[in-house]
């Protein structure tokens, strides 16, 4: 069964640099090269250690998470 992966950062985290989730999903993406298995990446580019400059981008990564995760537990199964 494949494994599912959505990695979000900042470009403005001042206590992570956003460098070391970019090397994570570069390190996965390498080890599942010829493999169904996707890992999804995105980045901020504002924000900071919270993922989210005001209320209304953190509402976006809020959505972004529960998307991901609907589309994840009800990928091939009928509606």
């Amino acid at each position: 069964e494949e494994q599912l992966m959505l990695v979000t950062t900042s470009t403005r985290d001042d206590r992570v640099h956003p460098a070391h989730a970019r090397k994570m999903v570069k390190k996965l993406w390498d080890l599942g090269k010829d493999k169904d298995w996707p890992v999804y990446y995105y980045e901020n580019i504002e924000g900071g250690h919270g993922g989210a400059a005001d209320a209304k981008q953190s509402a976006f990564m809020t959505a972004l998470a529960y998307d991901f995760m609907w589309d994840t537990l009800c990928r091939g199964k009928s509606e």
